[in-house]
């Protein structure tokens, strides 16, 4: 196995442990990044990848060989169904440490396995009925095969909780139920049948769930939308919207959505082996959305179609955006983008107070990057590997690996030119008037419209060894040069006209506000005019009213002053005025008895002033005076004492 490291440093070469015995056709690398799966139709062996340490973070700082643990998985069941090959190998989504492999082979037999017990199975669903005996799976894969009914690939969907349903000695001990979260693992087989297996991980829960399907598909079709089913994709999350890819390079985009009551009925058989010890899977069907069909091979309208060209189809997610997705094929490589998804998965989550209908129908963008096989003629040169790589410094980019070994890097372009409303959509909400979604989209929008392509000239990446002749290459160049007149030149040609038309009416309307905005000046200036009059006259009345108040407030005065009769203010202001005065002679009488008594105080004062010094006592007398009271302090001292002392003793 061979790693590219970093631009600018050498390639290191990775050694397996144990080598694995049959031919590697794929590789699979886990979400982490730690493990990789290699796996062909005769098995699986994962492989262990060194830490990344030193300058340039490379695989054991840098050695050009190394080692690696490898570890195979599944042996005994591959020993015991020779005849059944491997159809598809993913990592399951839901393992915590990223060690659970999940693998389809083409008897019906989904499988999940621990690469930390590599030999055991974490669980094993039958897809078919019953599921072949070993003896009978010969001839059981052979019928399958015949009929269509193959299983040729799966994948996961989200999650899903179900709860346990309480027996009746549980439900007399406790009302609560356990939950048990379980992945959808979609399959599709050859004659274009759904079907829905219920994956667990956890084996202490013993989630057994018989598959679902076929999935009813509506609108109904004759040919089952195909009967060269070969891989099968699931996007977005609520609700999940599977792309069905036939050999014939159609792609059918169908929503995932609950069954109705009617449709329930139909698989009540189902339902009835399921409901026994788990609720909460429902039943569901697909709605078929849009059909897209791909360019395999270019073509012209000269070209001959009788021979049409088929190949299958492997589909790959898109790890940056989650409504692309790539498809690689013997003839090439496109990119698919569903600019719907992110509005159906909008609609489904708002509550409904800003979105009250369906977002308006928008096509699917396909986009033909790399071609390996131009023409029918060409020889064929198969895209051996795509992987979506993604880097700081230089951004998202498609890394393919084609038949000669070369690698091609395409840069994945994340503006909005496929998707005009993204850039509005990612802002802010805000909150708008309703008048607004009555107007027309933007301008920019509008053109960016026009100039989307519906079909591209692709990189042509034939084999080196290929060989084209003249007619082959006129047919090239006339495709070529159509596909630049009519996507481009013809289209940028449209866009000119709406700019031009655009132009001439924004001047128009320039040169109409212009003159508006002349009238308006000319408005505004008779307004100060008529506004600086109207201040002059607003003063010159202002100052009128005073005068004219002042000459009332003189008359009103006099005509007062000649009015016999008192008013009731002044009749008022009597009765105050002779409140006062009473008032006034309470005082006067108070302030001279006030005036007597203080003299008669004053008199009194001097008296016993002279009193008291002619009636002093002695020094010697002062001196027994305080003896003899000492002493009958202390003969009252000793009586109390006694008293207390006589009540201790009666108990009183």
């Amino acid at each position: 196995m061979l790693y590219t490291g970093p631009v600018g440093q050498h390639d290191q070469i990775l050694l397996c442990s144990n080598a694995p015995r049959f031919e590697v056709e794929f590789l699979t690398f886990n979400p982490s990044g730690s493990l990789v799966a290699l796996w062909g139709q005769g098995g699986i062996t994962v492989l262990e990848l060194p830490k990344r340490w030193g300058r340039y973070a490379e695989l054991e700082g840098g050695k050009p060989s190394i080692t690696c643990k490898s570890i195979s998985v599944a042996c005994h069941f591959f020993a015991s169904h020779k005849e059944a090959g491997l159809q598809q190998v993913l990592w399951h989504p839901g393992s915590e440490t990223d060690t659970h492999l999940a693998f389809l082979s083409s008897n019906g037999v989904l499988s999940v396995y621990n690469i930390q017990q590599p030999d055991v199975p974490v669980q094993v669903i039958h897809l078919d009925s019953g599921g072949p005996e070993p003896s009978q799976s010969s001839s059981c894969i052979s019928v399958a095969t015949a009929l269509g009914e193959k299983t040729m690939g799966f994948d996961f969907g989200p999650p899903i909780q179900l709860s346990r349903r309480p027996t009746f000695s549980q439900s007399s001990q406790s009302s609560q139920s356990d939950s048990v979260t379980v992945w959808p693992a979609y399959v599709v087989k050859g004659n274009g049948d759904m079907m829905v297996a219920y994956t667990d991980i956890h084996g202490g829960s013993s989630v057994k769930l018989a598959p679902q399907g076929p999935l009813l598909m509506h609108p109904p079709a004759e040919d089952n939308y195909g009967v060269d089913a070969c891989s099968v994709c699931c996007l977005g999350e609520a609700p999940s919207v599977l792309v069905i890819a036939t050999c014939e390079g159609k792609l059918h985009h169908c929503v995932v959505l609950p069954s109705s009551s009617e449709e329930s009925e139909v698989d009540s058989d189902w339902s009835a082996s399921n409901t026994g010890q788990f609720v909460g899977a429902p039943d569901v069907s697909l709605y078929v959305y849009e059909s897209v069909e791909l360019e395999l091979i270019l073509t012209t309208a000269e070209s001959d179609t009788e021979d049409e060209f088929t190949c299958p189809i492997r589909l790959l997610k898109d790890a940056v955006n989650p409504d692309w997705y790539h498809c690689s094929h013997m003839a090439g490589v496109h990119t698919v983008i569903l600019p719907w998804l992110s509005n159906l998965e909008s609609f489904c989550f708002d509550d409904g107070a800003d979105v009250q209908e369906l977002p308006e129908h928008q096509e699917s963008m396909v986009e033909h990057l790399i071609c390996t096989k131009p023409l029918p003629s060409s020889p064929a040169s198969p895209v051996l590997g795509v992987a979506v790589v993604r880097e700081a410094s230089l951004g998202t980019s498609l890394l393919v690996l084609t038949s000669d070994i070369d690698f091609v890097s395409l840069p994945l372009s994340t503006s909005t030119k496929y998707n005009p409303s993204k850039a509005t959509s990612s802002s802010p909400r805000l909150i708008q008037s309703p008048l607004r979604n009555l107007t027309q989209e933007p301008f920019h929008q509008h053109i960016a419209r026009i100039l989307v392509r519906k079909s591209t000239n692709p990189i042509l990446k034939s084999a080196k060894s290929a060989s084209m002749s003249s007619e082959g290459c006129f047919q090239l160049l006339s495709r070529t040069t159509q596909v630049f007149r009519e996507e481009y030149l013809q289209k940028q040609g449209q866009a000119q006209q709406e700019i031009q038309k655009r132009v001439r009416i924004l001047t128009e309307l320039k040169n109409q506000q212009q003159r508006d905005l002349s009238a308006l000046e000319a408005s505004r200036a008779q307004l100060h005019e008529s506004a600086q009059e109207l201040a002059i006259r607003y003063d010159d009345c202002q100052e009128e009213h005073e005068v004219i108040l002042r000459r009332i407030e003189s008359v009103m005065r006099r005509l007062q002053a000649r009015n016999p009769v008192l008013s009731e203010a002044e009749r008022g202001m009597k009765k105050d005025l002779e409140t006062m005065e009473e008032q006034l002679d309470n005082y006067r009488r108070s302030l001279h008895q006030l005036r007597t008594k203080h003299e008669y105080q004053a008199r009194q004062i001097k008296k016993s002033q002279e009193t008291a010094a002619s009636n002093a006592l002695k020094n010697s007398q002062v001196s027994k005076i305080r003896t003899v009271l000492q002493q009958e302090g202390e003969d009252l001292s000793g009586m109390l004492h006694m008293i207390n002392q006589l009540k201790l003793d009666v108990g009183v």
